[in-house]
């Protein structure tokens, strides 16, 4: 396939200039006599090049050197949430980490409290105190049946805390009490022990990652200083130390606060740089999980996270090589390419323009493209300030930037204006393990019923381990067989059928202030149980049943267009990744992904039915 430029000569201004592109096609079905090449007369080649202007010179170089200078800003602010105070951004802590994290109030469970106290029984042993086992594990006890009714139902959840009930401490306990020097006291460590007993528990708070004590008074201490001057004033009381969200093992969010929007269901995050002359800040909005880059992120004019100027100025003389990929046509004739992959057989229909542009570009722009490749730090902005290209023929040209209709790398301004001139480099993983699902909602629209549900397939246990609700639920609503002589109706009534109880109704109703804006409310469910009255369940997973630490159920509310008609899943799942400097980084996050169309709950209103 060939390209020639035919301009159409025009006596008045403007001219109209066209391209015509040649495609030389074969008359016969049979591809082989075109595809064997077979030539009669050798003058034929030179009449080929004479007519495609190969025998005719051009005044134009490739490109052999190009200097770049750049300015390259890093992030120094982070902020999570809309409303959230900034903080500034750790270096050595990938993004997904910092964003996704969650806090230890619905992160942790009794696997990890096991975990760590069997490991400070472990250690007392090795010090020479073993004798203390007993005291420790009946001074912070690790509790024998599980808080919740989707625990207490599952048989490996009841066995687990039955064997670790008395031979264990509970690590979270005996942490908090050593933070406060009272485990000494409280578990009755004699004299002959207290060396062992101090070195035991040093070596369990190295073990656990726990920060050094704090020497100093804490920041903002001088903002309390009216209090103690008073009359009557006391000295302000240190934050606790380790922190009151410190879980051992994994990542949690600090005082900072978490980037889960939860009624959203998707995460919220800013981060900001300062070049010297003004500040960019960057916020990822909508980002629901699993994988953080550049394109999340949206430039806010008019914002400030307080970033401090850290920039770094960038001169480098490059040597720009061509680009090249496999199966990339020849520029030659003779020449044959990787068989291996046939750019040619990429099927495209009539309006899959994406991957009949892809096609367009790999078949006809092959060698059009150079690469200079300059390295950047991660967690970074650059904004080029000069490219000075030269050629073979010692020419220099100056290369503009692209115009903002063409530049599709920079992050889009969400007030309506321009884009940043500048590259994004966020600090994100290359790739991360995941577990699988520890907890999976499902969110869906009953069209039947007039209702939209949060069905709970999976949920997380006291121990941390996934419980299937779908099979749990289903064993446990299997009616008993009535006694065969039973003076049974052959028809049985019902106000209303039943629905499995892991499905949590949302009720569309309006807002207080905005009776305009509808939202998807969850309302308890009334379960009949054995014996009494019936009993609400709200859910057991702890994206929906979202309480405090003192057991206070906050209202969830979803907005309506975020359960559309196609429905959505909700995942909560492990993440492992390793960082540039070799640190590992572990931490509970959430996914938000596309559902699989309506549900049906089966839901119906006075109904006869055969027994």
């Amino acid at each position: 396939m060939t390209t020639a430029e035919q301009p159409l000569a025009g006596t008045d201004p403007p001219s109209v200039t066209t391209w015509t592109r040649l495609e030389p096609r074969t008359r016969r079905a049979d591809l082989a006599p075109a595809v064997d090449a077979r030539i009669a007369d050798p003058l034929w080649l030179l009449a080929r090049q004479w007519q495609l202007g190969e025998f005719t010179g051009e005044d134009g170089g490739s490109p052999v050197a190009a200097r770049v200078h750049a300015e390259v800003a890093r992030f120094t602010r982070y902020r999570p949430g809309p409303y959230a105070g900034a903080v500034g951004l750790p270096a050595g802590v990938p993004w997904e980490t910092l964003v996704e994290r969650e806090a230890a109030a619905t992160a942790g469970d009794l696997r990890f409290a096991v975990e760590s106290g069997q490991q400070l029984l472990r250690l007392l042993a090795a010090a020479g105190a073993g004798e203390l086992a007993p005291a420790v594990c009946a001074t912070y006890p690790v509790p024998a049946s599980p808080p919740d009714g989707a625990s207490a139902a599952d048989p490996e959840t009841v066995g687990y805390l039955r064997v670790a009930a008395g031979r264990v401490p509970h690590g979270e306990l005996a942490l908090r009490a050593c933070a406060d020097d009272r485990f000494i006291r409280e578990v009755g460590v004699p004299a002959a022990l207290l060396a062992a007993a101090r070195q035991a528990v040093a070596d369990w708070l190295s073990w656990l990652g726990v920060p050094p004590r704090p020497a100093g008074p804490p920041p903002g201490y001088l903002l309390q200083l009216p209090g103690v001057l008073s009359p009557g004033g006391s000295r302000p009381a240190a934050p606790p130390w380790p922190p009151a969200d410190f879980t051992p093992l994994f990542s949690t969010p600090g005082p900072e606060g978490s980037a889960w929007r939860r009624e959203r269901m998707e995460y919220e995050a800013a981060v900001a740089a300062h070049d010297g002359r003004a500040e960019l800040v960057l916020t990822a909005r909508e980002y629901v999980g699993n994988r953080l880059d550049w394109y999340h992120f949206d430039r806010q004019p008019g914002t400030t996270l307080e970033a401090r100027a850290d920039v770094d100025d960038v001169v480098k003389v490059l040597l720009p090589t061509p680009v090249a990929y496999a199966g990339m046509p020849s520029t030659r004739f003779w020449e044959l390419e990787d068989a291996r992959i046939n750019l040619a057989g990429v099927g495209a229909g009539a309006g899959d323009l994406a991957r009949m542009f892809v096609v367009e570009y790999g078949l006809v722009y092959a060698n059009d493209h150079f690469l200079l490749p300059l390295e950047l730090p991660v967690g970074s902005a650059t904004r080029i300030r000069s490219l000075l290209v030269t050629d073979t023929f010692g020419g220099q040209t100056l290369v503009p930037a692209a115009p903002e209709s063409t530049a599709l790398f920079r992050p889009a301004s969400t007030a309506g204006g321009g884009t940043a001139d500048v590259l994004v480099l966020p600090a994100t993983a290359a790739a991360t393990l995941d577990s699988a699902p520890v907890e999976e909602v499902r969110l869906g629209r009953d069209e039947t019923a007039n209702l939209a549900w949060a069905i709970e397939r999976i949920v997380t246990g006291a121990t941390g381990r996934p419980i299937d609700r779908t099979a749990q639920v289903a064993r446990a609503a299997v009616p008993p067989r009535p006694p065969a002589d039973a003076d049974v109706p052959a028809l049985s009534y019902a106000f209303a059928t039943t629905v499995p109880e892991n499905w949590v109704p949302l009720l569309p109703g309006p807002t207080q202030d905005r009776p305009d804006v509808v939202r998807l409310r969850r309302v308890p469910l009334q379960q009949p149980a054995r014996d009494g009255d019936p009993v609400a369940v709200t859910g057991y997973s702890r994206l929906l049943d979202w309480r405090e630490r003192d057991g206070r159920l906050v209202e969830l509310a979803f907005p309506e267009e975020e359960v559309p008609r196609a429905g959505s899943r909700m995942l909560r799942q492990w993440q492992l990744a390793r960082w540039t400097d070799g640190s590992v980084h572990l931490w509970l996050g959430r996914a938000r992904h596309a559902g699989a169309g309506e549900i049906s709950s089966g839901l119906r209103y006075d109904t006869v039915q055969p027994r």
